[in-house]
């Protein structure tokens, strides 16, 4: 990759260490711009910065940003940078757009784009939820964007995989430090279904607690409207609707039990005039955007919905008992009937007896 002179200062600068980030860039608005401070940076920077920072980026203009090239090249990652014609346009209009986004895989930024995020210790009622809601957002042509994390994050990404349709990751890590571990297969699946994973971090930041927080509004300002899972008062999930409320972002809540920790601030959001969400026409509904008929739709093909099982497991993993319960086959025969659905490859086994459709 070349750049000219200026975007490659504002790759420097945007790749430095987030815990000197607003004292860089208050120099950066004081001198003019990225270049400007690409000049005059010298030893003077030391007491400022600190031995680490300072350090990194005297190391990283030294080089010519060497090694953020080659990182850049080979994890085929594009720096979006503000101003031109590829950045996502709703993020450019939030208070403090990053000024380089970097992004793996498409980023569709004009189309419409709803956040569905939630705690990452999230209950199977919110799991389930999280998945269904992303996946009828998705199949209306509705990006779905969320952060890869554990929990609802996961279940919103694989949600919008369900339905064929694109989501974005936005990480609290670099592009080359993939988190959370268990994750990293279904961010391969993002890049290969057509939809993309981004953060504003260098390549090889890794993913420091207070890095979340901060990306968080990069979640909201990507998207037109935020669904609220599950959350308690204070969680991380906090942050991105504080985010989303202050940008001017629809907040859409999935009301919950009423003693489920859980619901604890999807509740109070309801309260303060949240937009209720319980199915992904309601957020079609409010926000204008048109959906097809079929958002509503199980998604199962016409010959497997006469099958009761494949019926009870469309829209979340049910165990043995309660499959029981809800088709009325006894034990023994439904048993048979479920190895034989995962012999088949139409469900596959969950932990504690219970079963899911399987993954296309």
């Amino acid at each position: 990759m070349e750049f000219t002179k200026d975007k490659l200062a504002r790759i420097w600068l945007q790749c430095a260490p987030m815990g000197v980030w607003s004292r860089l860039r208050e120099w950066k608005e004081h001198l003019g711009g990225a270049e400007q401070l690409w000049d005059v940076f010298s030893p003077d920077f030391h007491a400022l910065l600190g031995d680490q920072a300072y350090a990194q980026l005297a190391d990283s203009r030294k080089n010519g940003c060497r090694e953020i090239l080659y990182q850049l090249d080979s994890l085929k990652i594009r720096p979006l940078f503000l101003g031109d014609g590829d950045y996502p346009a709703a993020l450019a209009r939030i208070p403090d757009p990053p000024d380089v986004l970097f992004c793996r895989g498409q980023l569709f930024p004009d189309g419409h784009a709803a956040a569905v995020v939630g705690a990452r210790s999230a209950t199977r009622y919110g799991l389930a939820h999280a998945r269904r809601i992303a996946r009828e957002l998705a199949a209306a042509g509705v990006t779905v964007v969320s952060g890869l994390a554990r929990g609802v994050d996961a279940a919103a990404h694989e949600g919008a995989l369900d339905a064929g349709g694109h989501t974005v990751a936005v990480l609290g890590s670099g592009l080359g430090q993939l988190y959370p571990p268990e994750n990293r297969d279904l961010a391969r699946r993002i890049l290969e279904s057509g939809g993309a994973i981004v953060s504003e971090l260098a390549p090889d930041a890794q993913p420091i607690s207070y890095h979340f927080p901060v990306r968080n509004r990069i979640i909201s300002g990507l998207s037109g409207a935020v669904v609220l899972i599950e959350a308690r008062q204070k969680s991380g999930t906090h942050s991105t609707v504080n985010h989303a409320l202050n940008q001017g972002r629809e907040v859409f809540a999935l009301p919950g039990s009423l003693d489920a920790p859980g619901s604890e601030l999807p509740l109070q959001l309801l309260k303060e005039g949240a937009q209720i969400c319980t199915c992904g026409q309601d957020v079609l509904s409010f926000m204008g955007w048109n959906a097809p008929p079929a958002v509503q739709s199980t998604f199962l093909p016409d010959e497997e919905e006469s099958d009761p099982i494949l019926r009870a497991l469309a829209l979340e993993e049910k165990t043995l008992e309660e499959l029981i319960g809800e088709t009325g086959i006894p034990a023994a025969q439904l048993s048979a009937q479920l190895t034989l659905l995962e012999i088949n490859g139409k469900i596959e086994r969950r932990a504690g007896r219970a079963y899911a459709r399987a993954r296309a």
